[in-house]
């Protein structure tokens, strides 16, 4: 709320009103962080309508959108984007933003159900910007995820892997990849590497994904206290559908 009050001063006292599609660009992002969703759409719409010709600036209202969790709208306003920014082909703004675009409209299609058009937007990263390290980790992690296309898979997390060492997300997607292959101690290894390195700001789905590792390598008493942290990390974000999964695996597990 700070920041926004900054950004709103400096649009109302006009101290610099050639920087006000700045103001409210910036704006908007501090209303949504602070969860004033509408008056943030309100913003990025100024500052789309004041700088019409930056591809970012025209963003940021479909990510205001996104990042309120209005999916279904998200969704309309990214394509209508896309299809403004895929006739431009020679402005490498509007290439990057094409791009940005296609990585959040693939998380939206995740939330909305509809895995084949999530991995289609990666693919399509993928077609335009093949060393895309962020592309290639997501799909190959929702490949593995599905037991598809395995081997591939490993390749591409590895390759995002050596690209990020210390990139937790990545860590995740490659013990995914090696527990999928049955490689258990591998993805045990590769799976506590990524929590240690979140062990400031740890992970439920990463500490769920090493419950079922140490489960398959027959490492009872660790997975129970993997699941036990993953249960209270999605508690305290409110994640009743990952709560729930993990407690059904505590329950199948106990003797």
């Amino acid at each position: 709320d700070r920041a926004a009050k900054v950004f709103r001063q400096a649009i109302d006292t006009k101290v610099a009103p050639r920087f006000n599609a700045d103001f409210y660009y910036y704006l908007a992002a501090a209303l949504e962080f602070a969860e004033h969703t509408d008056e943030a759409i309100d913003a990025a719409r100024q500052a789309a309508t004041l700088k019409k010709d930056s591809p970012r600036y025209v963003a940021r209202y479909p990510w205001v959108l996104y990042h309120g969790k209005r999916y279904e709208q998200a969704d309309r306003e990214y394509r209508e984007l896309l299809a403004a920014l895929d006739k431009d082909h020679g402005q490498p703004d509007a290439r990057e933003t094409a791009r940005e675009a296609r990585l959040v409209l693939s998380n939206i299609a995740l939330k909305l159900g509809d895995m084949p058009q999530a991995e289609e937007w990666l693919e399509q990263v993928l077609d335009e910007f093949p060393e895309d390290i962020g592309a290639m980790n997501d799909l190959g992690y929702l490949w593995c995820d599905q037991g598809k296309h395995l081997q591939r898979s490993l390749r591409m997390v590895q390759q995002a892997v050596a690209a990020e060492p210390d990139n937790a997300a990545y860590r995740d997607s490659l013990g995914w990849a090696h527990f999928r292959l049955g490689e258990y101690d591998l993805a045990v290894q590769e799976l506590e590497g990524a929590a240690e390195r979140l062990k400031e700001t740890p992970d439920g789905v990463i500490m769920d994904h090493l419950g079922d590792a140490y489960t398959a390598a027959g490492r009872k008493q660790d997975a129970a206290q993997a699941y036990e942290r993953a249960i209270e990390l999605f508690t305290a974000e409110d994640d009743q559908e990952n709560i729930a999964k993990t407690k059904a695996k505590m329950e199948r597990k106990r003797p």
